[in-house]
């Protein structure tokens, strides 16, 4: 009976060995992850979808009326339908230089063939500005015909930077329309044309 007994202690004891040393020895086994990290710089990015109507019959449209207004308008000239930027940004809109008539006073006459010239003017409305506030929005005058230049001229802009208050824009829609100054005495018979093309770009202050 006393043999029986010193068995079955021996048995448990052999067993409480075991449930003790078995967690410890289970922990020095456990594979751990220290994380995986996504990192980076987000670039600039802006997106705009534009409506360019077929403006070649702005000039052959020209008559008696346009002459005595001194000028002649192009509705939607560029209509800006869906604009999105991640960032404060500007639009900037740079003329070419005119195509003028053969006989066109290189003198006298307002408009230049280099562009040095403020017979092309531009003016942005109908704006949804993409944002609660500091959306999308004309710049400086451009809410009403000022010109532009062969340089550039910053007639859109939105979006914020600084400390807890950076943004962009979403959905923003604007039209850009054109005036053309016109003088009787040297805006002769004759085919003009001019370009306008528009920039995007980052604004960073």
């Amino acid at each position: 009976m006393r043999k029986r007994l010193s068995t079955i202690m021996a048995i448990v004891a052999a067993l409480g060995m075991l449930f003790i040393a078995g967690p410890v020895m289970a922990d020095e086994y456990v594979d751990t992850h220290d994380g995986t990290t996504i990192s980076g710089t987000v670039p600039f990015c802006a997106s705009w979808e534009l409506t360019e109507p077929d403006n070649t019959a702005a000039f052959p449209a020209v008559n008696i009326a346009a002459y005595d207004n001194n000028e002649i308008i192009v509705a939607d000239l560029i209509q800006i339908t869906d604009f999105d930027s991640n960032t404060k940004f500007k639009i900037t809109a740079e003329k070419s230089g005119w195509t003028l008539p053969t006989n066109y006073h290189a003198t006298d006459g307002a408009k230049k063939a280099d562009g040095s010239d403020s017979d092309l003017l531009l003016m942005v409305d109908n704006v949804t500005a993409g944002y609660g506030s500091d959306g999308l929005a004309a710049l400086g005058g451009y809410g009403s015909y000022t010109a532009i230049t062969t340089v550039g001229s910053d007639i859109i802009g939105g979006g914020a930077v600084g400390a807890g208050a950076g943004h962009g824009v979403e959905g923003a829609v604007c039209d850009v329309n054109a005036k053309i100054l016109m003088d009787w005495p040297t805006d002769i018979v004759g085919a003009y044309s001019v370009t306008t093309t528009l920039t995007i770009s980052e604004v960073t202050e």
